[in-house]
């Protein structure tokens, strides 16, 4: 794969021949596939992965597994489970998800970018029982439809989790098919993946003031010689 800067006359005359997929970067990074699948396979948590162009994987080659083992440490997964991803990107978390919970549980995926849905639904179409909607994650919660959940990981973006979505997730709410209202009073265990430590911080106060308690706090060097690390928080009621 070649990302090329520059326009697309300029792009596919000098890079022809040279990969089997050639994207265009344009302005704020967005990427858009000259010739070729226009996504990338990578490989995490024991099996491959579709990502497509523009869409968010770690950079690191060895972040996906790591961050991937660290979150099931933190929310321990029992098969039959219900949990929820926030902010699920391709599914990676998802997936790992899925596997624990077996069939006779549920995993719900969310995400508000409609590529990072299709490389959800198409990653973890062998798992049915992980379903994957496209949308803003407050209003997921507040739609419900799904059992009580008991687990939650939440990978946002480097501004955070936005307050209305901590205070839906963490409200008592049933949750339960067909009921619709927040989930949150069955959670025994929240992942929180943070790859910028103040916003993480803030949002940790947030559950604190819900009753919440930071249970532990590792940190991943995955960005090799900046002052980058990515964190993984495990939050826990009472």
């Amino acid at each position: 794969m070649i990302v090329a800067p520059g326009g697309q006359q300029a792009a596919r005359a000098g890079l022809a021949g040279q990969a089997d997929t050639v994207l265009l970067a344009g302005r704020g990074g967005r990427l858009t596939a000259l010739s070729g699948r226009g996504s990338l396979r990578q490989h995490a948590a024991g099996r491959s992965w579709r990502v497509g162009a523009g869409a968010f994987w770690q950079v690191h080659p060895g972040a996906a597994d790591a961050l991937t083992r660290a979150v099931l440490d933190v929310l321990g997964p029992r098969p039959g489970e219900v949990a929820l991803d926030l902010f699920c990107g391709a599914g990676l978390f998802a997936g790992a998800l899925a596997e624990a919970v077996g069939p006779g549980g549920m995993v719900v995926a969310v995400d508000s970018d409609r590529a990072a849905v299709r490389d959800a639904r198409h990653n973890l179409r062998g798992t049915p029982w992980a379903r994957v909607h496209a949308g803003d994650a407050a209003a997921a919660l507040a739609r419900g439809g799904w059992p009580p959940p008991a687990l939650a990981v939440l990978d946002p973006p480097r501004t955070g989790v936005p307050r209305q979505v901590i205070d839906r997730l963490l409200a008592p709410g049933s949750g339960r098919a067909g009921e619709p209202g927040p989930a949150g009073s069955s959670l025994r265990a929240v992942a929180y993946v943070s790859c910028d430590p103040a916003t993480l911080a803030r949002d940790i106060a947030v559950f604190a003031r819900h009753g919440w308690r930071l249970e532990a706090l590792r940190a991943f060097d995955i960005f090799p010689m900046t002052h980058h690390v990515e964190c993984v928080a495990a939050l826990a009621p009472g």
